[in-house]
């Protein structure tokens, strides 16, 4: 299973598709970046879940989410800033599209 780049994701984001529902465009990659990542404040149109698998992911709101701890992020909440180091693989799982 190769990486790969989607349009919905930041450029820099790659996935590893390990689901994906075409009606509903609920899925479950595993996702990093090539390099470090920062995104402003934003919201998604689907409810995510992240679970961290290595590294860490930096929420201004809620502070450092390491390794094997999750954190839910609601459809159309705003969160953020965050910011990611290169290579940190998360698995998320969106009940519709992954934006």
């Amino acid at each position: 299973m190769d990486w790969k780049s989607l349009e919905t994701l930041p450029e820099g984001a790659l996935v590893k598709i390990l689901m994906r529902d075409e009606n509903t465009g609920a899925m479950a990659p595993i996702a990093k970046t090539d390099k470090k990542m920062k995104a402003a404040k934003h919201k998604h149109p689907s409810d995510c879940h992240a679970l961290v698998l290595e590294g860490k992911l930096v929420d201004q709101k809620v502070g450092e989410i390491k390794k094997g701890m999750y954190r839910f992020f609601p459809a159309d909440v705003e969160h953020g800033p965050e910011e990611v180091d290169a290579g940190t693989p998360l698995f998320l799982y969106a009940n519709g599209p992954l934006q």
